[in-house]
């Protein structure tokens, strides 16, 4: 370590420890597990030691020494610089499986999960442990609570073959009398696989119905679909033109149609399904060109509104426009009072079983999302106050959310706020957003988002309405990711927002 400080060769020294290798076995079953030390909630801090070790004559120091990196303390004086994680090693058990990845078909091979405490492993190796500078960290057995996958390498190989064999040509898709090709290494990256619902130890060939879709716009595939489609007459004409089209396809169909044919190890035509159109007034109009945000300024128009979009899985920011300014919440803030009444659950001021406004809490809150009954929440703020639940929205983040009599306002940005803490579980736990979200996916009022994403995706939403105002706040769960969006309008309509929605989504 010559020309280091001791912090610098502690540092070295605490980076190349956590590389070495851990083998461990389990007692159980016997399977045999290499991790980093690291990975095996090893701990290293050489600070100490090196600082010790510092203070040795200068000829011991320049000497090329093995002690700095021996770490029993039964081998020298100097303070030991291993420890052990108090959090469990826990690694979930992973399948075989095969996926599609530039063009290529490779296979990610089965690994067991494991769960087991770190200090088991200084107990088990004894005098072992570290006793070398170079080689394995430790050899241990102890009880690792092995999961054992239930899909092997072999069957991955064996699915892996039979896809290599449908894909060694180009993939022929069919509408009607037109034919259209796509190359197999473009469809290869649409390619993955999932375990088999009744068998657990086969798997499945799953097709992603984005990726796929991405493949016959960009070829102009589905253009030419949507046109043969309308001049037969079995969808809108006015759908069939660029930045449309790809919504005359029906993307599962057609993903499940591709699959079995991958699945069958012949290279087969595979037909394009085309939706059901009953809704054709959502595809009246529909902004055409521009980016989103000038779609959808075409879209509304004069109309006042705001929007937010957030991936709820990165957290990211998708779409603002004016999403912090404020406005009349109509019945979102029904959201806010969902909070208010999981928060009380949660911290055992009430039970699901209580009783509000001549129910039990459970059946209030159903019908206030469901059905967006007034008197529950008027009930929920008469017992607990205005201000109490005003606070309690600030408190996660809504900061411009406020609540008076007959006048409560919000924004885009705080109705996402609160939909990103149910998703994530930071403002409510499992079981209750779970049962909140089962309430938003079946309340009644479904003209705006819910008939915008249609089948492309799974929605859970809260609207709101009151003499001009119409506001939707929803979960999408889909292809593409799952999504908070957020639509309030002044001035415009349902047909409107789902028009927004799907245009969104289209943009996502």
């Amino acid at each position: 370590m010559g020309g280091q400080s001791s912090q610098q060769a502690a540092e070295t020294l605490n980076a190349a420890t956590l590389k070495r290798t851990v083998k461990l076995t389990d007692k159980t079953t016997g399977t045999t597990v290499s991790l980093t030390a690291k990975q095996a909630g090893i701990t290293v801090d050489y600070t100490d030691r090196a600082k010790a070790a510092a203070k040795h004559s200068v000829v011991k120091r320049i000497v090329p020494f093995s002690w700095l990196f021996v770490h029993s303390t039964t081998s020298d004086s100097l303070p030991d610089a291993l420890g052990t994680s108090d959090k469990q090693a826990h690694e979930d058990m992973r399948n075989a499986s095969v996926q599609g990845t530039k063009g290529e078909l490779k296979i990610v091979s089965a690994a067991p999960g494991y769960t087991f405490t770190p200090a088991d492993i200084r107990s088990a190796a004894g005098s072992s442990f570290s006793s070398s500078a170079t080689g394995d960290l430790a050899a241990a057995t102890i009880e690792m609570g092995i999961v054992s996958p239930t899909v092997s390498d072999d069957t991955a190989k064996q699915l892996l073959d039979t896809l290599n064999k449908a894909l060694s040509k180009d993939v022929t898709f069919t509408y009607e009398d037109g034919t259209w090709t796509v190359p197999a290494k473009k469809i290869i990256n649409t390619v993955s696989t999932t375990v088999n619902a009744q068998d657990n130890t086969k798997l499945d060939v799953t097709i992603s119905e984005s990726k796929l879709m991405r493949q016959l716009k960009s070829k102009g595939i589905a253009l030419k679909v949507a046109k043969k489609a309308a001049d037969a007459g079995v969808t809108p004409a006015t759908i069939a033109v660029k930045g449309s089209a790809y919504q005359v396809i029906d993307a599962s169909a057609t993903a499940a149609s591709l699959s079995g044919m991958l699945a069958s190890g012949q290279n087969a035509p595979v037909a394009i399904s085309t939706k059901d159109f009953s809704n054709v007034e959502l595809y009246e109009g529909l902004p055409a060109s521009g980016t989103i945000e000038e779609k959808l300024q075409q879209l509304f128009g004069d109309a006042d509104y705001e929007v937010a979009v957030y991936d709820l899985k990165t957290g990211k920011s998708k779409i603002q426009i004016d999403a912090d300014t404020a406005m009349t919440s109509a019945s979102t803030y029904k959201l806010f009072i969902a909070y208010s009444m999981i928060h009380a659950v949660e911290t055992g001021q009430v039970t699901w079983d209580s009783a509000l406004n001549g129910m039990t809490l459970s059946s209030c809150m159903a019908t206030m999302i469901i059905n967006s009954d007034n008197s529950c929440p008027e009930a929920w703020l008469a017992r607990y106050g205005f201000s109490t639940v005003a606070q309690q929205a600030h408190d996660i983040g809504a900061a411009n959310t406020n609540f008076v009599p007959y006048g409560m306002t919000t924004t885009a940005n705080d109705l996402a706020t609160v939909l990103k803490g149910f998703y994530s579980n930071s403002i409510a736990s499992p079981d209750s957003t779970d049962q909140l979200f089962s309430l938003m996916e079946t309340q009644v009022y479904r003209e705006g988002i819910p008939a915008g994403i249609g089948s492309d995706g799974v929605v859970q939403d809260k609207v709101g309405f009151m003499d001009g105002l119409l506001h939707d706040a929803a979960i999408v769960r889909s292809d593409k990711g799952d999504y908070a969006m957020v639509i309030m309008t002044d001035g415009s309509s349902w047909n409107k927002i789902a028009q927004a929605s799907l245009l969104i989504y289209e943009s996502l």
